[in-house]
């Protein structure tokens, strides 16, 4: 996976051919190895000058670089890119799923919220606004939906902190219901599963709701509900999939919105990256 990922990202016989002026510090490798190092911990510049032998400005430099031309180049990559599934793939998702719980045929992803911690910024209204009463802290919200086979076919990221994943949820329910047709995707409960997504979302029935249920459906429905409930355990996997492999998530992200973007949009085209070879 290293090394496709170098070939693709990197012409090797450009970037190695002799230029003018002082040359490169560091080979393509070593450019990968530091945004790899750099997405896969909390480490401070100072510890990665330490462990490549660069001064905190060309670490800089090199972490910015390396950020925009992966972005920009794995956007286009069919291993990395984030797609919503064609009509066939979403066939085989659901059929994978059935596989696994017969009780359903219509579910061909998982899709979860999760909150990152951002730096404070000096502008008020944004300030404001990314700030999450209840973390207590400045937040960014994101929502990411994994396909059967681990990788991000959707994600809404960069959202203010103070935004509940039912709110966000209204920015791109409509796209979304465009895409998915008679298919669902399987949420927990603080998405929304009535009204306009109703057909949308699925999710585990809650106990005030399973009380009201009439009685000649209620074990039934109880049943699905089970089964979602199993079923949803696939997005947290993905989360951790996310979080535990790209420790940066942990870390403050950059208080700037397109830096911030950029990290965001690098760890899950990476991580789509990395699924496609590794599973």
């Amino acid at each position: 996976a290293f090394r496709a990922l170098l070939e693709y990202v990197f012409d090797l016989e450009e970037f190695t051919r002799r230029r003018r002026g002082r040359p490169r510090s560091i080979g393509p490798d070593g450019y990968l190895g530091l945004l790899l190092f750099y997405l896969g911990s909390t480490m401070n510049y100072k510890h990665l000058c330490l462990i490549f032998g660069l001064t905190p400005s060309v670490c800089g430099r090199a972490i910015n670089f390396m950020l925009r031309r992966t972005v920009r180049l794995l956007k286009g990559n069919p291993f990395a890119k984030v797609k919503f599934p064609s009509d066939a793939k979403m066939r085989e998702f659901a059929d994978m799923v059935q596989a696994r719980e017969p009780l359903v045929d219509d579910i061909i992803g998982f899709m979860d919220g999760v909150s990152m911690p951002a730096q404070c910024t000096s502008e008020r209204v944004e300030q404001n606004a990314f700030y999450c009463g209840y973390d207590c802290d400045t937040m960014v919200n994101n929502v990411f939906a994994y396909g059967r086979d681990g990788k991000v076919f959707f994600a809404a990221v960069n959202f203010p902190g103070s935004w509940a994943d039912g709110s966000l949820t209204a920015r791109f329910l409509h796209q979304m219901k465009k895409r998915i047709g008679n298919y669902k995707i399987c949420v927990d409960q603080g998405f929304p599963r009535s009204g306009d997504a109703y057909g949308t979302f699925v999710g585990p029935v809650t106990r005030r709701a399973a009380r009201r249920l009439h009685r000649d459906i209620r074990n039934y429905l109880l049943r699905i509900s089970n089964v979602h409930t199993s079923l949803r355990q696939a997005s947290e996997w993905g989360m951790h999939g996310l979080q535990g492999t790209f420790p940066r998530c942990k870390k403050r992200l950059p208080s700037d919105d397109k830096m911030r973007r950029l990290v965001l949009d690098a760890i899950f085209l990476v991580h789509n990256f990395w699924t496609n070879y590794v599973g």
